[in-house]
């Protein structure tokens, strides 16, 4: 790693020896054997080497478990854990100037969870070296002035002025400070009772079980996958440094708040009185303002979807619901709806699920929390949190040439906008799918000034700018254009590639792009994106891959690298003689599955029509929601020569109580509230339940079927696809899945993921290009074939 002033750093690595070793225990460590006590003891350390490249000097420091430098490099910092010579544990900082080490804090101990304010003029951090003999030792906050000899004690549960008896500060909270470093939060914990020493105690069976009850705030899954965190979760408190005060935050009732950037107040989005509605409706908050000098709370807003936020110089709260943003005022304890005079739609304009729409959200808030700075749809509007005043920053241009501009954040330490400054805005044609850039002003009464724009994506999150330059560096992409790296002026004028990674394409067949208008079939106007081959021949027939999920045609100009993965990759089918059809979906309520069909079928109807695909070679591919809705439209149309299904539901009976296993989650929420759509529970729409499960219609399927289900989906419950395999394998239709052991809702292992792009790619050759049929579709692989034991236990 290279420094500034002429310092190299290096590491390498280095015994560090296990800590915390009783007497017991270093005893039964020395009757094992040399090999077994060698493997113990081995654990992963770093050896420090810093290096001065003027002079050749070299500084080693063994024994270090964590480093870090100081932004402007005058200081390195250190911990160092030596069993060997206890006493020397602690924490040091190294001056690069006067090449002098200082131990801040040491003895026998731990040492974690350091921490910078904003500026680097201070360092907080936890040791147990105060107690380290006790059982259980308890933690301290220590904390440093830079450039101070030493770090000093700044809580501690045995001498702090009112800090809670019975509770000491925890190593398992994280450490924060306020922007001007002079207050700190950190959380503390009741102290555990020691360990009992249960070794002469008669181990006797106990029954193991899981009390599921009905009033719990979650389901036992879910309760298991928290439990940890809510085991280790710790009650948030601040210390003012300057006035040496601790006060106490967070509780039971309010388990969770987050410290302001002024540390002023902090701020709880508090879900507790509404666990059991996240099962089978949404998440909910009461949001809570609280006064960090004494912990006084004050109801801000109950029952709020979406969460409250503090304005940056916490003069406000603000949040967005039923289509409007609301302002909380800090000082006088009131709040104002500042868009309800405005006949705008602050929230998603298509917005096709059961449940609260989301807002399209906010660019900031301008100097001195002076106003807000709100987007809609294609718009920017300045808008003060009185709600008496409110332009449009982009003077309307967005929504009259159909252009969503957004705020692109340069400097990611600035935390509000100034009226007056030049904003760069991303912009994206929703028409075409073109973007660039414009500039604006908040202040400004003129329209925003194109800088560039083209039919191509402009990433708007790779943008970055020099810290002392007006220079940017941005990548652009296309279907066939690699995302290079380019950089220019903030001007955008004459900007150069400096990366020539998409060189590797040239060898290969790629593809060209064309986004396509059609109709739904109940008259919506939709896109969808088509992509054929670099050497199109229209006079020929091509086998057509339809792919799908939701809506797709934001992804217009994307790149595709072609790499294995779980469902087919467009360049590579593209490149090998098919044409790929992606067409956008949008739904109603309660019929998802036949909503599908309205979109996916003509969009293929209207391509076979100007008379170059194969209506005998159409396929079609999806996984996980993409997955069901293949599922559903193999038992109502047969125009599919194959299709396959990656992790779909089958029976939305079964599937609406199922587990989200990676979460622990019930889906019930998913169904009445979410992406399945049906809008109400099962017991108020059963019918519902039942027409749009492909199972109940399996009978129906004339459509060669391959399915890929996982046994440790953590999403959509792998029975699901068993489910539909068996009725199928009872029913006599053709149908394959696979089962990639141990996998997730997606492939992760790159070996996983090859063997699958070869069958998926093998599957549809044979049902679209006559290839010869692979053995594992004529013969399938039994299990006394399989080399692999393990799985038959």
């Amino acid at each position: 790693m290279r420094l500034g002033a002429g310092w190299l750093i290096s590491k390498k690595p280095n015994r560090i020896p296990n800590k915390k070793k009783g007497k017991k225990e270093e005893e039964e460590e020395e009757g094992k054997s040399d090999d077994k006590k060698k493997e113990k003891d081995k654990k992963d350390g770093t050896t420090l080497i810093l290096q001065n490249l003027d002079s050749n000097e070299k500084i080693t420091v063994d024994f270090v478990t964590d480093f870090r430098f100081t932004k402007n490099g005058k200081y390195l910092l250190y911990i160092i854990s030596n069993k060997e010579k206890s006493e020397t544990d602690g924490v040091y900082s190294y001056s690069l100037e006067n090449k002098t080490p200082n131990p801040l804090l040491t003895g026998e101990g731990n040492y974690k969870k350091w921490s910078f304010d904003k500026n680097e003029t201070r360092l907080a951090f936890f040791t147990d070296r105060d107690d380290y003999d006790s059982d259980p030792a308890t933690f301290n906050l220590y904390g440093w002035n830079v450039g101070d000899k030493k770090a000093t004690k700044w809580i501690s549960h045995q001498s702090t002025k009112g800090f809670p008896e019975g509770m000491s500060v925890s190593d398992k909270s994280s450490i924060s400070f306020s922007d001007d470093g002079n207050v700190v939060m950190f959380g503390i914990k009741e102290i555990p009772e020691p360990e009992k020493d249960d070794s002469l105690e008669v181990e006797k069976e106990e029954a193991k079980f899981d009390l599921w009850h009905w009033n719990d705030p979650y389901p036992q899954p879910q309760q298991k996958r928290i439990a940890k965190r809510v085991r280790d979760n710790t009650w948030e408190s601040v210390y003012f440094i300057k006035k040496n005060k601790f006060v106490k935050l967070a509780d039971e009732k309010m388990p969770d708040v987050n410290l302001s950037r002024n540390g002023n107040y902090a701020l709880s989005n508090n879900i507790w009185s509404y666990t059991k509605l996240v099962s089978f409706d949404a998440s909910y908050y009461d949001v809570y303002l609280v006064d960090t000098k004494n912990g006084n709370r004050t109801l801000v807003k109950k029952k709020l979807h979406y969460n409250g936020r503090l304005s940056p110089n916490e003069k406000y709260i603000y949040w967005f619901e039923h289509n409007n943003w609301f302002v909380y005022n800090v000082k006088k304890r009131s709040t104002k709806n500042v868009t309800s005079s405005l006949n705008v739609r602050f929230e998603l304009e298509e917005w096709d699920t059961p449940t609260h729409p989301r807002p399209y959200g906010i660019a900031g808030w301008t100097d001195n929390d002076k106003s807000i700075l709100i987007y809609d749809r294609f718009d920017i509007w300045e808008i003060n949190p009185d709600g008496l005043k409110a332009r449009r920053i982009t003077e309307g241009f967005g929504r009259d040439k159909n252009i969503s501009f957004r705020y692109v954040k340069l400097d990611p330490d600035k935390q509000t906008i100034s009226p007056n400054e030049i904003l760069l805005l991303h912009a994206t044609n929703e028409e075409t799918m073109a973007s660039g850039f414009y500039n604006d002003t908040v202040n400004g009464t003129a329209e925003p000034k194109k800088l560039i724009m083209a039919d191509k994506n402009f990433s708007r999150r790779s943008i970055k700018k020099a810290k002392k330059a007006d220079t940017i560096i941005f990548s652009r992409s296309a279907f066939d254009e690699y995302p290079d790296l380019w950089n220019c002026d903030l001007s955008f004028n004459n900007p150069s590639k400096i990366t020539s990674l998409g060189d590797q394409m040239e060898p290969f067949i790629w593809g060209k792009a064309e986004l396509r208008d059609f109709t739904s079939s109940d008259g919506k106007p939709l896109k969808g994106i088509l992509i054929k081959p670099d050497n199109f021949d229209p006079n020929k027939k091509y086998p057509l891959m339809v792919y799908i999920y939701e809506t797709l045609h934001s992804r217009f100009h994307s790149y595709r690298n072609p790499s294995p993965g779980s469902s087919i990759n467009p360049s590579y089918y593209v490149s090998n003689g098919y044409i790929l059809w992606m067409p956008d979906i949008e739904y109603d309520t309660g019929y998802p599955g036949k909503d599908a069909l309205k979109c996916v079928l003509p969009g293929i109807q209207m391509l076979l029509r100007e008379g170059y695909i194969d209506d005998n070679a159409i396929g079609i591919q999806g996984h996980s929601w993409g997955g069901y809705q293949i599922a559903y439209m193999i038992t109502q149309t047969n125009i599919f020569a194959a299709a396959e299904a990656g992790a779909p539901v089958s029976n939305m009976i079964s599937a609406y109580g199922g587990i989200r296993w990676a979460s622990g989650m019930v889906r019930q929420f998913q169904y009445e509230h979410t992406q399945s759509r049906l809008g109400n529970s099962l017991w108020e729409v059963p019918l519902r339940y039942i027409e749009n499960s492909p199972i109940f219609w399996a009978d129906k399927v004339q459509t060669p079927l391959l399915m890929m289900h996982n046994d440790e989906d953590g999403a959509v419950p792998w029975y699901q696809g068993i489910e539909y395999m068996m009725a199928l394998r009872r029913l006599e239709k053709e149908a394959y899945m696979f089962n990639y052991n141990g996998e997730k809702h997606g492939l992760r292992k790159r070996v996983n993921q090859m063997d699958w792009t070869v069958r998926l790619a093998e599957f549809f050759d044979h049902h679209l290009k006559n290839a010869p049929a692979p053995k594992w579709m004529t013969d399938g692989i039994k299990a006394w074939e399989k080399k692999d034991k393990e799985k038959e236990k």
